[in-house]
């Protein structure tokens, strides 16, 4: 059985990322690995709920501190559900989603990823694609995909 030292887990507050976060915990209490917990702000998919941008597609501070708050939120509920005695720490990114999963792998030196599928249908997948399955084909190291 391999050896994990440091296991990657992006959150998005969702159920499956729950679950993944679950064996994340269970593993890393096995390894005596520690847990990144990462959430990605996609700060056009989150401008696009809110239905507001200032002109000339500014982002108000107030709007901008609101949805980082949020993602700080869901980190820390994410951080209270891995088991005692595992080290992790939370950590928030803004960008797209399956690039900065990829790229905080990689800079950081994770040596796994669990992950939450989307879920999705089979004719879904293949228009939307989802951001578990890129990472699944573009992660150099190994990644867990958690239904």
């Amino acid at each position: 059985m391999p050896n994990f030292q440091a296991i990657l887990v992006p959150v998005d507050g969702s159920l499956n990322s729950q679950r993944a976060l679950s064996y994340a915990g269970y593993l890393a209490a096995l390894c005596s690995a520690s847990v990144g917990v990462l959430h990605v702000v996609n700060l056009s998919s989150a401008v696009a709920a809110i239905g507001y941008v200032g002109t000339g597609g500014y982002i108000p501070d107030r709007v901008l501190e609101d949805i980082q708050e949020a993602g700080r939120s869901i980190i820390d509920e994410a951080l209270k559900q891995l088991p005692p005695g595992v080290t992790a720490k939370g950590f928030l990114e803004i960008g797209s989603p399956k690039d900065t999963v990829i790229a905080f792998c990689t800079e950081n030196g994770y040596d796994l990823i669990v992950m939450g599928s989307r879920g999705l249908g089979a004719i879904e997948q293949l228009v939307l694609g989802s951001v578990s399955s890129y990472v699944l084909y573009h992660s150099s190291c190994p990644v867990m995909v958690i239904k």
